[in-house]
């Protein structure tokens, strides 16, 4: 402000000689003796309120560092934990039914009318013709009519429906579809039995559109599903399309929500999670060759790793756009339509089934690279138990350690010199106030490893393949950042990634939970905005790059800070559950976050934290890291 009114006092001095009024100079002078005063008085203001921040922020670093307070967590996790594991899963499952009807009754408040809806979609600059592909075998009646309802109910008019029957034994099948007064629905029926995938083709050759919506013959779409679809093409011509769904009991009442975060290519890997309901270009579609009926079962998951593969442009739909009906999963031909991806790209992994019809792609680590694992301290007993725990329990042997030793007191660091010697590890020294970010840097400048792993010394490895599933990421050509799942002693999630926008910048989805919440995807690999410092692996060219951690960090943000400056630059950033290792949280550092780094946190990074992570469900609150339903 007060440059401004210097700029403002100097124009007016340049200005002065061509203004012939005396008045109007005194009016202005007036005038910016008054602005000056209350800029004053505005500034003194904020001192003060600065001042009692600083106070208040202080008083709550001091208690969240008392040694009761730190029992009290300790004891909440145990708790926790305790709570999780006895409270039955029928329980579980009831609250989170009853949950979810309270969420779709304040959905259902606060979305806008059908008629607004269709009034919405006749503003549509683009309003492409969706062909809906069904493929039809021995459907039950009541719900193969329900579906076609929920079709020929869509607010969005520009679509056509495309039925091909397949073989279906009951006459009444064709009858009916053949008996739907409706221009825009076209239905093909085959004498043999083909498959999906030959028949979805089938159902192709019908349509006029210019993109494909997948949908099985029992699924039902929301009245808007098709509108939502068409609004996001709007912004971009995507190739693929996929929404958030859940599942239709026998009784017609909607349960289990699967929100979904944004596109993700890891993700797609271990699950088919972008689900059955799919807009695809035409052209797309076309130029990936169509459904293959030798991964019949997986026909949808073989097309969306085709389409991934070519570099597809991929878009998420944050709404429920469809229930669907339990389908049978497809684990082998899953697991088929996968392998034979990996071989297209020639990337030497294997596949493992996992449950839950999900998989795990164990990569091979490229040659023999040295990693060097710096680990920050200034704790003998914390610093021994770590090292003592990577060396029993990482089977990856070209390995170095740096740690950085955190001087301060006499008696402390001979201690630590103590464990040192011990563990013949190389270490460097660093004096003054804590400050992670610095130390780290400092210890990178002193590493060998062409892969850097920085890690707390409060953690130590709960699987042995630990680092090797950290490699394996941070080698590949795109991944800027892998990051670990991180457990607390009681067994409780404390780190399964990053996300932004939530708590006081950022939060920890799941954390002090066993994963139970509305968030389904904490097990999986998969992309995400950022992953915490406290086990976190990065090549050291990228790090180079990059610049290193920024140090007005001190103590928080300094890895979100990392992790964002590396997606602007271009690289992926990914959470790795094999990496699994148990953290006791905030044992190296003192606890807490002080205003004075929020603020630069914010300054920085508002834009993106305003919009949300788009790794994370919006529908999911944000003042709270449980992953509950949002309240409103």
């Amino acid at each position: 402000m007060g440059r401004d009114f210097e700029q403002f006092r100097n124009e007016l001095d340049r200005l002065r000689p061509q203004v012939d009024n005396p008045d109007v100079l005194r009016l202005i002078e007036s005038l910016i003796a008054q602005l000056e005063l209350q800029n004053q008085e505005t500034a003194k203001k904020l001192d003060r309120f600065a001042a009692s921040l600083r106070e208040l922020d202080q008083r709550v670093l001091t208690v969240e560092n008392s040694r009761v307070f730190r029992i009290l967590q300790k004891v909440s996790h145990v708790v926790r934990a305790w709570k999780s594991r006895t409270v039955p899963e029928a329980r579980k499952a009831e609250s989170k039914a009853r949950a979810y009807q309270l969420w779709l009754q304040r959905e259902e408040h606060s979305t806008p009318s059908e008629q607004w809806f269709r009034d919405a979609a006749q503003k549509l600059q683009y309003r492409p013709t969706i062909s809906i592909l069904v493929h039809v075998s021995n459907p039950r009646r009541e719900w193969l009519e329900s579906t076609i309802l929920s079709v020929i109910g869509q607010t969005y008019p520009e679509w056509e429906l495309c039925v091909s029957d397949d073989a279906s034994l009951e006459p009444w099948v064709g009858d009916y579809l053949e008996g739907v007064n409706d221009p825009r629905i076209h239905f093909v029926r085959s004498e043999q039995v083909m498959g999906p995938s030959s028949s979805l083709n089938r159902a192709a050759i019908l349509s006029s559109g210019h993109y494909f919506a997948t949908l099985d013959q029992h699924a039902l779409l929301c009245s808007s599903a098709l509108f939502y679809a068409a609004e996001t093409l709007q912004e971009r011509r995507y190739d693929l399309l996929y929404a958030d769904h859940d599942q239709l009991a026998n009784d017609g009442r909607r349960e289990r929500p699967c929100f979904k975060p944004g596109w993700s290519r890891d993700l797609l890997e271990c699950t088919m999670y972008i689900g059955r309901f799919l807009v695809l270009s035409k052209d797309a579609f076309a130029r990936a060759g169509g459904f293959r009926a030798e991964f019949d079962g997986a026909h949808l998951y073989d097309l969306a790793l085709r389409l991934s593969e070519s570099g597809s442009t991929v878009a998420h739909i944050p709404q429920v756009a469809v229930s669907e009906r339990p389908a049978e999963n497809s684990p082998d031909q899953d697991q088929r339509a996968l392998g034979a991806s990996l071989e297209r790209q020639n990337c030497v992994a294997t596949v493992e089934r996992v449950g839950n019809g999900a998989v795990r792609v164990h990569r091979k680590v490229i040659g023999n690279p040295l990693v060097t694992l710096i680990v920050c301290s200034r704790n003998a007993n914390l610093l021994d138990r770590c090292l003592r725990s990577i060396d029993r329990n990482t089977t990856y042997s070209r390995r170095e350690i740096l740690v950085v030793h955190h001087c301060y007191d006499a008696a402390n660091d001979g201690a630590i010199n103590g464990v040192l010697d011990r563990a013949q590890c190389t270490s460097v020294q660093y004096g003054g106030d804590f400050n992670f970010a610095a130390m780290n840097n400092r210890g990178a400048e002193s590493a060998n490893g062409e892969i850097l792993v920085f890690l707390n010394d409060d953690v130590r490895p709960l699987a042995a393949r630990w680092l090797e599933a950290l490699v394996v990421q941070a080698q590949r050509a795109e991944v800027g950042i892998a990051g670990a799942q991180l457990l607390y002693p009681s067994g409780l999630i404390q780190h399964a990634s990053i996300a932004i926008g939530m708590m006081d910048g950022t939060g920890h989805p799941g954390r002090n939970s066993t994963g139970d919440g509305f968030w389904n995807w904490n097990s999986h690999a998969r992309n995400v905005t950022a992953v915490t410092g406290a086990c976190l692996a990065i090549r050291r060219e990228v790090f180079a790059q990059l610049d290193g951690f920024d140090c007005g960090f001190p103590s928080n943000y300094n890895d979100v800070d990392l992790c964002l400056r590396a997606r602007e630059a271009g690289f992926e950033v990914i959470y790795e559950p094999a990496a699994r290792l148990e953290h006791e949280e905030c044992a190296t550092r003192p606890p807490g976050v002080r205003w004075q780094e929020r603020e630069r946190f914010q300054d920085r990074w508002g834009r993106l934290l305003e919009k949300g992570d788009p790794y994370y469900s919006r529908h999911l609150a944000r003042n709270r890291e449980d992953c509950s339903l949002r309240d409103g």
